[in-house]
């Protein structure tokens, strides 16, 4: 852990391991909001690419690629029962096979790159800005910096986002739902088989964003629980707007392929509700697509990080900023998009380079869940878990062969990833780590000056070395007699954090050691790393039944306090009415 570099101390001691605290604050309601700012998306430009590939038959397709998504999306469902921890291809596949674990993230990596600049490019097109890709640079530029504090109410967020779009896009449905029954025009599929799943594979995109749920589950109350509801809940959003939308598109006469390809729904919107209503349209979806991406950002920041601790990627990947965010993830998440939108400007042509890597993604992740003998499944289950994954292969394959920017485009992530990761194992093998581990804060071995327990207990929740708030709270521990916690948070904002970690230590614990062990009073000292500042706070208050818990004031900017929430307000909101908080301003 590393206080700051100007505190006093100290002198470097290595590298210790530590258990991390891993809250689970995430319901199903916001769960599914988060999850339908990226699977819900694709209802934004699937229909339009359908359309200008398959024109009026296109609506056959589209039922046949809801078929395959429903059908996936209950895999997903027992993938995130399996892994409560974190299901998504990474942490599901990594103890079966490393290379495969990697071989996938840099796959899904590839996905959330392409994500980001497919999300907002669109969603420029919706807002209709002049220059749709300039603008899109110029906003991914801006959701990067604003990460750089590292947002935490993405989940609020996303839900109001979610039921605005909800609301335009009922809207749109009531309003056009008795023309597009009854004047819908379907017509048959020209050509042969193979000329039709060519087609079918062209917009294979309402699988967008499912791999995304079970990367939650590490963060949900109850992730079996959880995770269903919330796959369920946008997999029927995602089933109802699109055969309603579609069939609305459909009733339209005089439609040309290619008409409205990246705004389609906004096109709706102004024919079946009115003109005024175009913004509406645009508005909603384009805030639904530009969090999208937000959200494929943080992803592959946390899929950068977690792959660095467990060394398959630079060690370098895990540094933070004074806000608790990898910088370099950051940096190179922000930059790659903005690398993509400047040589691909076509919505359709990234829609190829977005389905390489998903679907790569997910044959690795399903058809390792399938086979793996160490997890229990019904045998119809582990069945529709392999036809998933090969009907996956064959779309892959024939994505591979036909697009071959998308392979190129692929295969530069993995060349580039696999490099990285050996560049890593050459050096861990000529300069190995020394690690000390650190027993799990809930058992902690106390610092004891008297054979009696106090009954009396504090807790003294501090980020960085602050002696005057130390002594203070030595002083208020001595004075009562009481037993005092030193607890040192340090906040990483990657999601889910893996159960340990190793971080680099600056003598920052022997300083605060040396202060305590002065005072002449019982005490302990636990470092944990968290996402959750004020939970983890009141969790360790808990769990050692603190009478008080005392902190320093922080000093916070508007817009730091406006992303990332107070960690007084989450604080004094969880802890038991009968502790107290105690705020030092000195």
């Amino acid at each position: 852990m590393e206080p700051d570099s100007t505190s006093p101390t100290l002198a470097h001691s290595g590298v210790k391991e530590y258990a991390t605290s891993r809250p689970r604050v995430l319901g199903w309601l916001r769960s599914a909001a988060i999850l339908d700012g990226d699977w819900g998306t694709s209802v934004a430009y699937v229909m339009g690419l359908g359309f200008a590939l398959a024109g009026y038959s296109s609506f056959w397709h589209l039922c046949f690629m809801l078929a395959l998504t429903s059908l996936v999306a209950v895999n997903y469902i027992t993938i995130c029962r399996l892994y409560p921890h974190g299901g998504g291809v990474y942490s599901s596949v990594y103890h079966r096979s490393q290379l495969l674990a990697v071989i996938g993230a840099l796959l899904l990596a590839a996905d959330y790159v392409v994500t980001m600049a497919l999300s907002v490019l669109d969603a420029c097109h919706y807002l209709n800005l002049g220059y749709p890709a300039l603008w899109a640079i110029i906003i991914i530029g801006v959701v990067g910096a604003i990460n750089w504090f590292g947002p935490k109410h993405s989940g609020g967020l996303a839900l109001i986002i979610s039921a605005f779009t909800l609301a335009t896009l009922a809207t749109i449905i009531f309003s056009s739902a008795g023309i597009a029954v009854q004047q819908a025009t379907i017509i048959r599929p020209e050509g042969g088989l193979f000329h039709n799943w060519g087609i079918f594979v062209g917009f294979i995109l309402s699988l967008s964003g499912i791999e995304a749920i079970s990367n939650m589950t590490g963060l949900m109350k109850d992730p079996a629980r959880d995770s269903r509801r919330a796959i369920l809940s946008v997999l029927a959003k995602v089933i109802l707007a699109n055969v309603f939308l579609g069939l609305a598109m459909h009733a339209i006469q005089g439609l040309s392929p290619g008409d409205h390809k990246e705004d389609m729904l906004r096109f709706l919107g102004e024919h079946y509700v009115g003109p005024w209503f175009g913004w509406f349209v645009a508005f909603s979806l384009g805030t639904l697509l530009i969090s999208a991406g937000n959200t494929a950002l943080n992803d592959l920041i946390s899929i950068q990080f977690l792959m660095a601790v467990d060394k398959e990627l630079p060690l370098s990947l895990r540094k933070l900023n004074r806000h608790g965010v990898p910088f370099i993830p950051l940096i190179i998440t922000t930059i790659l998009p903005i690398l993509v939108l400047l040589v691909i400007q076509d919505v359709e042509t990234l829609s190829h380079l977005y389905a390489i890597g998903l679907v790569g993604a997910m044959i690795i992740n399903l058809g390792s869940t399938a086979t793996d003998k160490s997890v229990s499944m019904k045998p119809y289950v582990k069945i529709l878990m392999l036809v998933s994954a090969v009907v996956l292969f064959f779309i892959e394959a024939s994505i591979a062969i036909k697009k071959h920017e998308a392979t190129i485009f692929a295969g530069l992530i993995l060349l580039l990833g696999l490099a990285a990761r050996q560049v890593v194992k050459w050096k861990l093998a000529s300069k190995p780590i020394l690690t000390e581990t650190i027993p799990a804060p809930l058992a902690p071995t106390r610092k004891r000056r008297r054979t009696s327990i106090p009954s009396t207990k504090y807790l003294l929740a501090i980020k960085d070395v602050n002696d005057r708030l130390l002594k203070f709270a030595l002083d208020e521990a001595k004075q009562r007699g009481a037993l005092l916690f030193i607890l040192r948070v340090k906040e990483i904002v990657v999601g889910t954090l893996p159960e340990r970690i190793e971080m680099k230590v600056n003598g920052t614990e022997e300083h605060i050691d040396k202060i305590c062990s002065a005072s002449g009073i019982d005490y302990q000292v636990i470092s944990i790393p968290s996402y959750e500042v004020g939970y983890t706070i009141a969790e360790q208050a808990a769990t050692f039944g603190v009478d008080r818990v005392i902190m320093g004031a922080t000093k916070r900017s508007v817009l730091e306090n406006m992303l990332r929430g107070s960690v007084m307000r989450s604080l004094s909101a969880l802890l038991p009415e009968d502790v107290q908080l105690v705020i030092f301003g000195g």
